[in-house]
């Protein structure tokens, strides 16, 4: 539910989780209505002759032809009389709709609309927060869920290819098992689209399918001995390996409906669809089921090379608790394949043997992980779930991601507590207190700093409701080392952590027992770490969360700096990010020196949670927006490199190594 007031600047717009501060030094009086041309939870309207608004990022429409113009880049832009969508990228979706001619602005990190006039203006919201609106209720057996996966797209607001856009596909209903019942708004919401997929009564393949069965918003029914096939009224093609199959068709479709979209930008970093015989007018008139042959029509060998891989896939014990979990990862767009994994390499871990150094004192029984490695996936992120313990992908629950749910009710505040328990490691804790303090000048966060808890007191610090608690200490086999002994975290009544990091030696177990207690996702490790290099991840670790990577992004690209780096793994959902914000989409840059002495850069912006929405390359030399999922590329000089890295706050990966941009540029400029 978005709350909005009106403030002596303007007004305040806020949500369970997020604020929005929009300052209108001449408004006349703001009223609820007026409408604006997206989906929006609620509108304001009033008299203003300008308005400013706390981030640069926003991309204008002209609502009387369509066109874009595209994202603000430079520091003005002018825009000539006509009608206008402004679409901003702020914690809480904002669109604004206005008449030119305008001035746009971008100072001091902000953006500035000036009408020149007053005139009447109308804002639209929408919350970020993302919940299921209704319970399916199943048997859980294969036909029980096909029945639930057929009903579990009734939250998207087209058919069409816009379905590919985030904002349009609501959260899938819940699952429950028990004797059928879909509720009518739910029955009502269910699209008949014409494709349908057959499955056979196999659990697995009803599982395997879903996604794809999902965002085809296709009916799926159960033969018994049938091949899984997908079928249209004047298509049958059968999925004699549904994994691979899913992966293909739905990487195809899905892109291909990027492609052809109307709404919203045209994005780069995809295939020209008129290159691909493709009509886009036609396809947004045709039937989904017309659409689909047509993305089946093009040859493999044109496409498909041409696709970005995808963005998540999830290993899933194929069993119906862990079903419950479906309408989850279906609305993060996630792969369902079934777990396998391989021999775990000796060296994986990386034992070594300078005790001195390692995090806890060896007077202390430790923690032992019994770990696997999860063979080789599709996706860029993977997630785990299943009774093992696994290494390189993030382990979510079904717990997890409804914990994720309630949202963090701080007014738009974000608390973060940092805990530090032993006072040989009194640096590493002002060091990270020192970044979260820092960031908090631009966010919107407050920092409380421990040291020397008890026992009582580090149980209080986790039941309070917080954004972050990071941990710095020791951990054993009773738990979390405090003054006056050890918290074992399966002992807290509830945990109000949103999310944390026990940065300690074998903190495994105790991070899934907050995720048991209510915590949404926390970084862990497997067994004994090294003090040094502890404190590197974690100072690491908390400025990739402040820059907005989610927590499973962070903890992978945190433990690269580090030879113990597998040591280090995610409980809960790695793809949650602080505070549930999704308006931000960080990215990483890797760069490489030329024979010539420029540089070759390759800027990468991954989804944190889901695929379909865009990005803007910072520094690129572009204005172009581009699909999550896919790479910006330039090749710069001396000079242009500088002056990109002085105006970005995203990690670089240069010879091979770990950088913060400011880090990076000092080594440049000291080579000359």
């Amino acid at each position: 539910m978005i709350d909005w007031e009106v403030t002596t600047a303007g007004l305040r717009v806020s949500d369970r989780s997020a604020a929005v501060e929009i300052t209108a030094p001449d408004w006349g009086e703001f009223y609820a209505g007026g409408s604006v041309p997206r989906p929006v939870d609620t509108t304001v309207s009033g008299q203003v002759s300008r308005l400013e608004f706390g981030t640069p990022r926003a991309t204008v429409t002209s609502l009387n032809d369509a066109g874009n113009y595209g994202s603000l880049t430079d520091d003005r832009m002018e825009l000539p009389s006509d009608r206008y969508l402004l679409s901003i990228a702020a914690p809480i979706e904002t669109a604004v709709r206005f008449d030119g001619p305008a001035t746009l602005t971008r100072p001091d990190q902000s953006l500035e609309v000036a009408l020149g006039t007053r005139q009447t203006v109308t804002l639209g919201f929408r919350s970020q927060l993302r919940q299921p609106e209704a319970t399916i209720t199943v048997p859980s057996d294969a036909d029980g869920l096909a029945h639930a996966v057929s009903h579990l797209h009734a939250g998207f607001e087209t058919t069409g290819p816009e379905k590919s856009i985030p904002a349009l596909r609501g959260h899938p209903p819940r699952i429950e098992y028990g004797e059928t019942s879909i509720p009518e708004d739910v029955r009502s919401s269910t699209a008949n689209t014409g494709i349908e997929i057959v499955v056979p009564d196999d659990l697995e393949a009803v599982l395997v399918t879903a996604p794809l069965a999902y965002y085809l918003q296709a009916t799926v029914r159960v033969e018994p001995g049938a091949t899984p096939t997908l079928r249209t009224s004047d298509l049958d093609r059968e999925l004699r390996d549904p994994e691979a199959a899913t992966e293909s068709l739905l990487r195809r479709v899905f892109y291909l409906d990027c492609c052809c979209r109307r709404t919203g930008p045209v994005l780069a970093g995809l295939p020209d669809p008129t290159d691909l015989g493709l009509d886009p007018l036609a396809l947004e008139r045709a039937s989904p089921a017309e659409r689909l042959r047509a993305y089946l029509e093009i040859p493999a060998s044109t496409l498909d090379a041409g696709l970005p891989d995808w963005h998540l896939s999830t290993s899933l014990s194929m069993e119906p608790k862990r079903a419950l979990a479906l309408p989850h990862l279906l609305d993060r767009l996630s792969l369902i394949r079934r777990p396998r994994t391989g021999p775990l390499d000796g060296k994986e871990l990386l034992k070594r043997s300078l005790t001195d150094f390692y995090r806890r004192p060896e007077s202390r029984p430790s923690v032992s992980v019994d770990v696997v490695r999860p063979e080789s996936t599709c996706g860029r992120s993977h997630a785990w779930m299943a009774d093992s313990t696994p290494i390189d992908v993030f382990s979510p629950s079904t717990q997890a991601f409804e914990n994720a749910l309630s949202g963090l009710d701080t007014n738009g505040r974000l608390p973060f507590i940092v805990v530090g328990n032993d006072p040989e490691m009194v640096e590493e804790c002002t060091e990270v207190a020192r970044i979260y303090e820092d960031h908090a000048t631009r966010l919107p966060i407050d920092v409380t700093v421990h040291r020397g808890l008890t026992r009582e007191e580090l149980s209080q610090v986790f039941q309070r409701r917080s954004a972050f608690v990071h941990y710095i200490g020791h951990c054993d086999v009773d738990g979390l080392r405090c003054v006056d002994g050890n918290l074992a975290t399966g002992s807290i009544p509830e945990s109000n952590a949103q999310t944390f990091f026990l940065n300690a030696c074998g903190s495994f177990y105790e991070g899934r027992a907050l995720i048991e207690r209510g915590s949404v996702a926390g970084g862990v490790t497997f067994s004994k770490v090294l003090n040094e290099q502890a404190a590197t991840v974690g100072t690491t670790f908390a400025r990739l969360l402040l820059s907005g990577f989610s927590i499973d992004r962070a903890m992978q690209l945190a433990r690269r700096q580090i030879m113990m780096g597998k040591n280090y793994a995610v409980v809960g959902d790695g793809t949650h990010v602080l505070g549930g914000r999704r308006d931000r989409h960080p990215g990483t840059i890797v760069a490489d020196r030329t024979d010539g002495g420029r540089f070759a850069i390759t800027y990468d912006v991954l989804p944190n949670w889901t695929a379909g929405s865009w990005y803007y390359p910072e520094g690129m030399g572009t204005d172009r927006p581009h699909l999550l999922g896919t790479t910006t590329e330039s090749t710069l000089d001396l000079e242009s490199f500088l002056r990109m890295l002085e105006s970005i706050d995203a990690p670089v990966v240069y010879d091979g190594r770990f950088f913060w941009p400011e880090e990076l540029a000092t080594q440049l400029r000291s080579r000359g």
